[in-house]
């Protein structure tokens, strides 16, 4: 008997070490969510220091323009599609079904659009991209047959690159992008701890560079879930310590640029 009972509290303790060893061993390769989970059943002010790092680091922020950049310039010479679009974006193309230039506003695509059948750009399309301002957005829906690079063959396929026109050059926060970002990350810190992770969305933040440099047009297209940290963002931005430096066009003068705050969850 007493055998016995030796020998199950040692197979109990080689079972013990061994678990130990394996989450010890997999702690190393989980992610710090995962890893954070593990720990809390612990220690309750543990888990409140844990969650409030993990959603803190969480929160997402960046600025720049809506969509990928296109100088308006670019857009003024372009004859085709590949004047502009990037090579890999139409290398797989054996030929098209439809090419059709589509304005963006809010978010939506308008029926203010001109199409073709080919990447070579109509005269319709031209005009509209030319005559479009600075900050619009817009996209290229490409239907086509392309081949596949996983198993090369022929195929219908579609793409449909989202873009905005910018001038040759950008408005820019002088003390540089990461100065501002460290600026909203630091000064909404509170804000954005203990968040529920299921309640916050991505949120974007429209403002305009002036061309004096000063910000304007404010707008807060989408709201983080947060009334208090959406009102803290638009506060943030407009009192930035920082100058701007405002946009130029081809002629070296001085134009309004469009830009967005992204904050929040990642998304659209």
């Amino acid at each position: 008997m007493k055998k016995s009972i030796l020998f199950t509290c040692a197979l109990l303790a080689t079972f013990s070490l061994t678990a130990f060893g394996f989450i010890n061993w997999n702690d190393t390769k989980t992610n710090h969510r995962e890893s954070f989970c593990a720990k809390a059943v612990n220690s309750e002010s543990l888990l409140v220091k844990e969650f409030v790092e993990l959603e803190d680091a969480d929160f997402f922020y960046d600025y720049g323009t809506r969509f990928r950049g296109v100088k308006k310039s670019t857009l003024e010479n372009a004859k085709s599609i590949t004047d502009f679009l990037p090579y890999k974006e139409t290398a797989p193309v054996v030929s098209y079904y439809s090419v059709s230039v589509i304005i963006i506003k809010n978010d939506e695509q308008t029926d203010i659009r001109e199409s073709g059948d080919d990447a070579v750009l109509t005269e319709g399309q031209m005009k509209l991209l030319r005559s479009s301002d600075y900050s619009t957005n817009f996209l290229i829906r490409a239907e086509f047959q392309g081949r596949n690079n996983h198993t090369g063959f022929i195929e219908d396929n579609y793409f449909t690159p989202h873009l905005t026109i910018v001038p040759e050059k950008e408005a820019e926060y002088i003390p540089g992008k990461e100065a501002l970002l460290d600026y909203l990350k630091e000064n909404n810190k509170e804000n954005t701890l203990k968040l529920n992770k299921d309640k916050l969305q991505p949120a974007k933040l429209y403002f305009t560079v002036t061309k004096k440099g000063k910000i304007d047009k404010i707008n807060l297209d989408r709201t983080s879930g947060y009334p208090e940290i959406d009102k803290a963002m638009i506060k943030l931005i407009t009192n930035a310590p920082g100058k701007w430096a405002p946009a130029e066009n081809t002629m070296g003068e001085k134009v309004d640029q469009e830009l967005v705050i992204s904050f929040g969850m990642i998304g659209c």
